[in-house]
């Protein structure tokens, strides 16, 4: 049963409480004629997993999700949903579990019926899981020639400080999935909907998905149990970290700059640290591509996170001939320092603010965006009616973002990792 309803008027969404604990938002829209999008999440995910079985349990979802559903292989569900525009799939992530799809309002009933499915009969199917661990040997093969593979290893080692869940997968790796051990845990962490929150976003009738949504997601099963994620404490190094990477022949280079530390999670810190990754962006490939010649791309990416820490994270990254790797990340460090003593010139802010808005405006707009910002603020807990707001893009400056780079870009505290081909001397 849906035993409670509330109506958010400002962001046009309806929260339904459900008899089994559970709790669904949905966002009728007009966006997109022919879609429907479905995201769920619930606390635990895999750091519930003792380190001794992570590796085992590492294959659940993708393992199993090779097996089929129900009493359906998998050649034989993909067989029932010919001509359907339909797809779902669970997951399982480092701290939250979730079951995710998309349809057309046409096929929504038989997406209900897929979450359901994968939620009470997984299916064990020996044969899939093995054919799934030889595809993972064949791109373990394939990768391990890779430079860019032994380039993003270095960076996810670096980053984790060498925890074991961020190692590297290898052939051993695989040889240690276990299928009834994940299958065990797939089945434990979806044994329990009563903590699990349903976005709906897409064009969709409010009454129309009622009945789906009682007969489909309210009858889940329940335990009542009060879990949540396990801090692993996987913390970023300290101090200022540099490695090389020697590997391949083509002569071209790849380097990360990447800062990160405790970040103050409230709505003016995002905006400010959005707005710097803009700002430094722009300013960097005036420099690095355009004056210097350096590079073809530049990229910033500032992103933060509120579990299992309040952390940011920037990460600068640009590729370059091998011989002009040092020139470059002290081109990068100085336009930091630059920002951090005088500011970005103010036609920068501006631009960045330009680039905010516009992306705010298109998401405001996107089934997917909507989900994903629904869903998360479901897991951390906020209003999902200040969503949509404007207030700190608008207020976004040339201070704040100085202010910023002061803030997340510490000239003491950063990890840098290039790649060079092997016969290179820099």
């Amino acid at each position: 049963e849906i035993v409670a309803e509330e109506r958010l008027e400002e962001i046009g969404v309806t929260v339904w409480e459900l008899s089994n604990g559970a709790r669904v938002l949905l966002k009728p829209t007009d966006f997109e004629d022919d879609q429907i999008i479905l995201r769920s999440i619930s606390n635990g995910g895999s750091s519930l997993a003792s380190d001794e079985d992570f590796l085992a349990v590492a294959g659940a979802t993708a393992g199993i999700t090779q097996g089929g559903i129900g009493e359906l292989g998998l050649v034989d569900l993909l067989k029932k949903l010919s001509g359907k525009t339909v797809r779902v799939g669970p997951s399982i992530g480092r701290l939250t579990e979730g079951i995710g799809g998309s349809a057309s309002p046409r096929d929504a009933e038989t997406m209900f019926q897929l979450v359901h499915l994968y939620f009470t009969a997984p299916r064990r199917d020996s044969a899939a899981f093995v054919a799934y661990q030889n595809q993972l040997r064949e791109g373990l093969r394939n990768r391990a020639a890779s430079p860019m593979t032994a380039f993003q290893d270095t960076v996810s080692v670096t980053m984790s400080q060498g925890h074991v869940r961020a190692a590297p997968w290898t052939l051993e790796t695989v040889d240690r999935l276990d299928l009834d051990r994940s299958l065990e845990f797939y089945r434990d962490r979806f044994s329990d909907a009563g903590d699990f929150a349903f976005v709906l976003v897409g064009k969709f009738d409010l009454e129309a998905m009622r009945p789906l949504v009682r007969t489909y997601l309210a009858s889940l099963p329940a335990t009542g149990r009060v879990e949540s994620w396990r801090d692993l404490g996987i913390e970023a190094p300290k101090g200022v970290v540099r490695k090389e990477v020697r590997k391949g022949v083509e002569p071209k280079s790849r380097s990360t700059i990447i800062f990160s530390g405790p970040f103050e999670n409230d709505r003016y810190q995002r905006q400010a640290l959005r707005a710097l990754g803009e700002a430094l962006q722009i300013r960097l490939r005036e420099v690095m591509r355009e004056d210097l010649g350096g590079t073809y791309s530049v990229g910033v990416a500032a992103s933060y996170v509120k579990y299992p820490k309040d952390a940011y994270r920037v990460t600068i990254g640009f590729g370059s001939a091998p011989e002009r790797v040092e020139e470059l990340v002290a081109v990068v460090l100085r336009e930091i320092e630059a920002f951090q003593r005088e500011g970005p010139a103010e036609e920068y802010a501006q631009k960045a603010r330009e680039i905010l808005r516009r992306r705010r405006e298109t998401d405001l707009e996107s089934n997917a965006w909507w989900a994903g910002q629904l869903t998360a603020s479901e897991w951390w807990g906020e209003d999902p009616r200040l969503i949509p707001g404007y207030e700190w893009i608008d207020r976004t400056s040339a201070e704040m973002i100085r202010e910023a780079a002061r803030r997340y870009l510490r000239m003491e505290n950063y990890v840098l990792v290039s790649l060079y081909p092997e016969a290179s001397v820099p």
